[in-house]
């Protein structure tokens, strides 16, 4: 069978891939899911992405979204009916978004790993510390109570949103905000005690409900080799210029790295061929696969010029 046009690059544990799963299912979209491993090596990952690591990672042909704010925007261009952004809700949709990655999820994953720390393979702990350079993974579960008392906190919040009777956070239909908020509560599923904290919220268990229902949309597994070949038979799409507004000058065709500002730092190199107050996108090549161009969005991501 040929694969679907949508690549998504995760794995069926992640957290974040959970995210774009609801915005693929809300969509109606067929999509391949491309199993990759949790933990490096990923070596039928990095050649896409050019050393990035994190999941999910989205594919079209030769173009490759890395980040859940790029790949949910491209989603969204794919696909702009049923939108998830209703009543032109985008920037409070991304707020919601980045409110739940940047404020909630942390908080969420020392409460799992307080209970669930003793089960999970060492090679993870010690993948996920190589990841977060000067700090040991292993110390998180220590952050738990008062990491209890944010989420609680948090979770109050949607509790709140959800207050007037609303089916979704933003009114009456579906967005983003929604797949983003229910991201982290989702991967609470595996710790009974952390999944415990959101008892008091009825508002809540009701809506993570009507997500769950949602399913994953047309999911077809695609192996990863499959998902190479396409990259390898594919051109990059034709690129939308670089913006003239650049704050730092950039240039098409300058030498740059593209290197989230988080964790995983692991920067990815090649050419700049396109960018906006929203993405980046540099041209690179791998050997076996060719021209490929590797997007990403601009909030949480640092560009360096290297020549």
């Amino acid at each position: 069978m040929t694969p679907p046009a949508l690549l998504l690059h995760h794995y069926d544990t992640s957290p974040f891939s959970e995210k774009v799963r609801k915005v693929l299912a809300h969509k109606r979209l067929a999509w391949g899911a491309v199993e990759q491993p949790s933990i490096m090596p990923k070596p039928e990952l990095i050649p896409l992405t050019g050393g990035y690591r994190r999941i999910p990672v989205l594919q079209i042909g030769a173009d490759v979204y890395c980040d859940t704010q790029c790949i949910v925007r491209v989603l969204e261009r794919v696909q702009p009916d049923p939108t998830i952004y209703p009543d032109g809700g985008v920037a409070t949709a991304h707020a919601w978004n980045l409110w739940a990655d940047r404020l909630l999820f942390l908080p969420v994953v020392a409460v799992v790993f307080a209970e669930i720390g003793p089960l999970v393979p060492a090679a993870f702990i010690e993948d996920r510390t190589k990841m977060m350079p000067g700090r040991d993974f292993r110390e998180i579960p220590q952050q738990a109570p008062y990491a209890r008392e944010q989420v609680r906190a948090l979770v109050a919040t949607l509790e709140a949103q959800l207050g007037d009777g609303r089916p979704w956070l933003l009114g009456r239909t579906f967005s983003l905000a929604d797949a983003a908020c229910y991201h982290p509560l989702w991967f609470m599923r595996v710790a009974p005690g952390a999944q415990a904290l959101l008892g008091e919220f009825s508002r809540v268990a009701e809506w993570m409900a009507r997500l769950g229902a949602m399913g994953q949309g047309e999911r077809h597994d695609v192996p990863a080799a499959d998902a190479l070949a396409v990259a390898r038979g594919a051109q990059p799409a034709a690129s939308g210029g670089v913006d003239p507004h650049e704050p730092n000058g950039l240039t098409a065709g300058a030498a740059v790295t593209v290197t989230p500002d988080d964790y995983g730092f692991d920067p990815v190199a090649g050419t700049l061929v396109a960018s906006s107050v929203e993405e980046i996108a540099i041209r690179r090549k791998h050997p076996l696969l060719d021209a490929l161009i590797v997007h990403f969005p601009r909030f949480g991501f640092r560009v360096a010029r290297t020549g």
